[in-house]
C-alpha cells in the first residue's frame, strides 16, 4: 500500500512540474493591447511621438510600432519573436535589423542590433504599473552611446 502511494504520488508530482512548466512557457498576456504614449511624461531624444501594439500568442510576441517624428513623418516597425533567445527579423520602415525579446520577472526586455550603418543598438525594457493601465519603456542606447530615453504610455481602450 505504501508502495501504490508512493506511484501515486510521484505520478501527482510529474504532472504537476509538467503543468507548472508548460504556464510558465506561455508568455503572459498583460502587455497586449493598444499604447499611446504620453509626450507630456516621456523623455525622447527627438519629439517623437509612439503608439504600440503588443499581442501575444504560445508562441511568442508580436509588437508593431508606430513612430510620428516632429516633421510629420510616419514610420512603422514591425517584428513577431519566439521568446527563445534566438534573434527575429525586424521591419522598422524602409530598413530591418533584429530583435531578441525575454521576460525577466514581469519585465519585458527585447535588445535590437543588426541594423543598416548608422542605425542605432540598443536594449528595451518595459514595465507595467500595478493596475496595468500604463506602460513605461526605458530605451538605453549602447551603439552609437546615448542617452536613455523613457517612453511612458496609456493603454487604450477595447474597442
Amino acid at each position: 500500500m505504501v508502495r501504490t502511494m508512493m506511484r501515486f504520488a510521484g505520478k501527482g508530482c510529474v504532472a504537476s512540474l509538467v503543468l507548472a512548466a508548460a504556464l510558465l512557457a506561455a508568455p503572459p498576456r498583460t502587455f497586449d493591447g493598444s499604447w499611446q504614449m504620453d509626450a507630456a511624461k516621456s523623455h525622447v531624444s527627438d519629439g517623437r511621438v509612439v503608439t504600440l501594439t503588443i499581442a501575444t500568442s504560445d508562441d511568442g510576441i508580436k509588437l508593431t510600432m508606430k513612430t510620428v517624428t516632429t516633421d510629420g513623418k510616419e514610420v512603422t516597425s514591425e517584428f513577431t519573436s519566439k521568446l527563445d533567445g534566438k534573434a527575429c527579423d525586424a521591419t522598422e520602415g524602409a530598413h530591418k535589423s533584429q530583435i531578441t525579446m525575454w521576460f525577466n520577472g514581469p519585465t519585458l526586455n527585447a535588445c535590437k542590433e543588426d541594423g543598416p550603418v548608422g542605425d542605432v543598438t540598443s536594449v528595451w525594457k518595459f514595465d507595467l504599473s500595478p493596475d496595468k493601465q500604463t506602460m513605461t519603456m526605458k530605451i538605453s542606447h549602447y551603439e552609437p552611446a546615448g542617452d536613455e530615453e523613457t517612453l511612458v504610455f496609456t493603454k487604450k481602450a477595447s474597442s
